[in-house]
């Protein structure tokens, strides 16, 4: 039975920005406005380096990491293990760990600015393949790769606005962007021109926000599914909503996913809890955390989340469950149809985007 464990990363001096885990090595990279990022092993829960710039660190992504091999050989610090940092004033920043001789490191592997041509407010960045991809607040997704060049997705029929977020489909050429003009996009990298389909997401009389930032609401964060077939945006009104992809390439909408964050959702994720001896997680169970300092783990049921899907009860303790159960020793019928909040743990302080 997964259980929940608790404890503290001590090291930033300001806001904590963004994070990123990598799950091959156990390791957790984080971005701050005290202009550092720090790399934590979560099996000693301490940092293992710390990245010293000279600019806020508003995201954060892994490279290219390391293989089991790799791993076993040298550590998590091994061939091809580098990160990605995208700075506050405009720069993105690549390191390359393998040169991570000291336990603080303040020269840059490569300042990949010029090559992404910005000229705006990295919101957000995300690596796959060899290929990073640049969420700005120009509303496009820019994305490089050694082989490629430069490439600049933009829907130029849609009004200015922000993009704020921007994840890749697994290993794919499929990738899926948001922004504050409260749509989603749908793209293929080799069809930069045009997404493959875009979605304005409805604004929701029934939300429970207060605070929310835009009507109908804005795309906070995005994230995949494992197995690529989900994307589930987290949003201003404090709703998530769920998507699949149909074999057209479009977007085909799963669920609202309201009743319980009361402001802006800030991250998500879809956690690896209980997988056991399968080869990765499904696509059953969610994690959100929200600016009203709420994490909630959502179960999305077989509907959503496929039918051979785990059942929660099988791999969460009973004690967690029963701290949105509120009745010892009962579970909810967890074969129903519309997904439900598993529990949720209080925070006490905001997530950020």
């Amino acid at each position: 039975m997964a259980k929940i464990v608790s404890f503290t990363l001590k090291g930033h001096k300001s806001s904590v920005n963004c994070l990123s885990y990598q799950n091959e090595t156990s390791l957790l990279l984080s971005g701050s406005d005290d202009t550092t990022a720090r790399l934590w092993d979560l099996r000693t829960s301490k940092a293992s380096l710390c990245i010293r710039t000279d600019s806020p660190v508003t995201s954060v992504a892994f490279g290219k990491g390391p293989s089991k091999e790799e791993i076993v050989l040298s550590g998590p610090f091994a061939k091809n293990s580098s990160v990605f940092l995208g700075m506050e004033d405009d720069r993105i920043l690549e390191y390359d760990l393998r040169q991570a001789g000291k336990p603080i490191v303040t020269e840059p592997t490569r300042d990949l600015t010029e090559l992404f041509e910005l000229d705006e407010e990295v919101n957000q960045i995300s690596f796959s393949k060899n290929r990073i991809i640049a969420a700005d607040d120009g509303g496009a997704v820019r994305l490089f790769s050694n082989d490629g060049g430069l490439t600049v997705l933009r829907d130029n029929s849609a009004p200015p606005f922000l993009m704020t977020c921007c994840s890749f489909r697994r290993t794919s050429d499929q990738l899926a962007s948001g922004g504050t003009d409260c749509t989603l996009y749908y793209w293929d990298i080799r069809k930069p021109r045009k997404p493959l389909d875009s979605m304005c997401i409805p604004r929701d009389d029934d939300s429970a926000a207060v605070n929310q930032v835009c009507n109908p609401p804005m795309v906070h964060t995005l994230a995949w599914s494992p197995s690529g077939r989900l994307l589930a945006s987290g949003l201003g009104d404090g709703t998530i909503e769920v998507v699949s992809i149909a074999k057209n390439k479009k977007f085909v909408h799963q669920s609202r996913l309201r009743n319980g964050h009361s402001n802006s959702v800030a991250s998500l994720c879809f956690p690896n809890f209980g997988c056991g001896k399968r080869k990765s997680p499904d696509d059953r169970l969610l994690a959100s955390i929200g600016t009203d300092g709420v994490i909630f783990l959502w179960d999305l049921n077989p509907t959503i989340g496929g039918r051979d899907a785990t059942d929660p009860a099988k791999i969460l303790s009973k004690k967690l469950l029963e701290l949105e159960e509120g009745k010892d020793g009962e579970f909810k019928d967890s074969n129903k149809k519309d997904p439900k909040i598993l529990f949720g743990i209080p925070h006490q302080a905001k997530g950020n985007w």
